[in-house]
């Protein structure tokens, strides 16, 4: 366990006041931010107490993570994602696991850790590796097209917080809203109770200078228990073909013998005069017959699979190329060929 000191929240008396009054009215208060999520505690709380059905893991962990697999594909900040990492710290990462993630940041200054989309349900240095510590559970509920993933920090506890926090994250099919939802949130010490040293909030990548992040709270004890705070997307909009501005073009694709799969890349580049907005997406159209992509995004009905674009922030710059990386399987050895499609936009 770290022995890192926990410090007590510095916010002046009036500015504490006003960060209660900003809690109660947040709905209005919080708005969006420049992608379009917006934030409400008006929502209904009912937790979903998997701790004695859902998969345990990180028990007796110290900064610990884990990656998981998705049940379905989960849409967040235009990217369609397929697998996590939780972390003990009470913080959830896409896209990989960064190396440090027990010292907080304020979303709306600072960069998050890795440069990750984050969700911060209750992000602080909290372990598991304490007397009567419990464990981190997860487990899908609900029918295809309707299922909901939860992720619960049971027991879990903060450096002086002689009490154990209960909360979870619930990220729901289709609609890609994110409920965080607190059972228990007091834990005994002024330094931690109710998220006094907490981050609370959302971000994605290359935020805050993109401006796509909505922090709830940071170190201000304004939750309570029994509150739920759901984060909801905008509507999607539908994608746009913009392949009259791109250039395509792809490397070789080379044979590996021990898992039977050819690997290569495909590269864009903007050749128009104006920005393509991201998220951005290339599908591999009239792909030939025999041959199969592994690990796309998603596969386009009547046209092939299909990738969102990593690594072009917020558009794709007249002039800037972005590269992506393809695998097939080609068991009759075809002549490995397709079309690509390059849209604005995500399926």
């Amino acid at each position: 366990m770290s022995t890192r000191k926990l410090h007590p929240m510095t916010c002046p008396a009036a500015l504490l006041k006003l960060t209660a009054l900003a809690y109660i009215s947040c709905a209005s208060c919080f708005g969006q931010d420049a992608y379009g999520y917006t934030a409400t505690n008006s929502v209904p709380y009912s937790y979903l107490d998997i701790s004695g059905t859902g998969t345990s893991i990180l028990s007796n962990a110290d900064d610990g993570t884990a990656t998981l697999s998705l049940p379905f594909g989960f849409r967040f900040y235009g990217t369609t994602y397929s697998s996590l990492c939780v972390s003990s710290n009470g913080l959830i990462t896409f896209g990989g696991c960064p190396i440090d993630d027990m010292t907080t940041r304020d979303l709306t200054a600072q960069s998050t850790p890795g440069n990750l989309p984050v969700l911060a349900p209750f992000w602080q240095d909290l372990s598991f590796a304490v007397p009567g510590a419990g464990a981190l559970s997860y487990q899908k509920l609900g029918i295809p097209g309707a299922q909901q993933f939860v992720l619960q920090w049971n027991n879990v506890h903060a450096l002086n917080g002689p009490d154990a926090l209960n909360f979870e994250v619930v990220l729901k099919e289709g609609t890609n809203t994110i409920l965080f939802q607190y059972q228990k949130v007091d834990s005994g010490d002024a330094a931690v109770n109710l998220g006094a040293g907490a981050t609370v909030g959302i971000a994605s990548s290359n935020a805050p200078s993109n401006g796509y992040r909505l922090q709830w709270c940071r170190n201000a004890g304004v939750l309570k228990d029994n509150l739920a705070i759901q984060f909801t997307p905008p509507p999607a909009t539908a994608p746009v073909n913009v392949s009259s501005s791109i250039r395509v073009t792809s490397s070789a694709f080379v044979f590996n013998r021990v898992t039977q799969t050819y690997s290569g890349s495909v590269t864009i580049t903007n050749t128009g005069a104006t920005p393509i907005n991201s998220p951005i997406t290339i599908v591999l159209t009239n792909l030939a017959a025999g041959v199969t992509a592994i690990g796309p995004t998603g596969v386009l009905t009547g046209e092939g699979p299909y990738y969102l674009v990593p690594g072009t922030g917020s558009t794709l710059a007249a002039g800037q190329s972005a590269t992506v990386p393809v695998q097939f399987n080609n068991p009759s050895n075809a002549r490995i060929a397709f079309v690509v499609a390059t849209y604005s936009g995500s399926f």
